[in-house]
């Protein structure tokens, strides 16, 4: 039954998130010319997505992975004190997802690091 229960709860909360508005983020004058941001990718874009873009940017830029571990962290943070009871579930699916999916190996338009030009070998 506890199957069932959590899988009715992350249906709700991804349907209430699917249809809340998303708020115009204003980027700093120090972003990148070439930068640009899916908002929540493979994610529906609810009334956290200033939190995706904000993520974006730090994933655009790379670095170390303490830096990934920071933007993580944040995202998870910025999601779960966004308005509304369902981010507090949908945080750490969030959380997950870009620990398990933003590997910088990856061959994603969503990886770390992935406004760098890659070099051949």
């Amino acid at each position: 039954m506890s199957k069932y229960f959590l899988t009715l709860v992350f249906i709700t909360a991804f349907s209430i998130s699917a249809f809340a508005q998303s708020v115009p983020v204003a980027l700093s004058q120090t972003t990148p010319e070439n930068f640009k941001s899916d908002g929540c990718s493979w994610f529906p874009d609810g009334n956290y997505r200033n939190c995706c873009v904000q993520h974006d940017l730090a994933y655009f830029k790379g670095g170390s992975w303490t830096k990934r571990w920071q933007a993580d962290k944040k995202l998870f943070q910025c999601v779960a004190a966004t308005n509304g009871f369902h981010n507090k579930f949908i945080a750490p699916v969030m959380w997950l997802g870009v620990r398990a999916g933003g590997v910088h190996w990856l061959p994603t338009s969503f990886r770390w690091g992935f406004g760098k030009k890659k070099t051949s070998k």
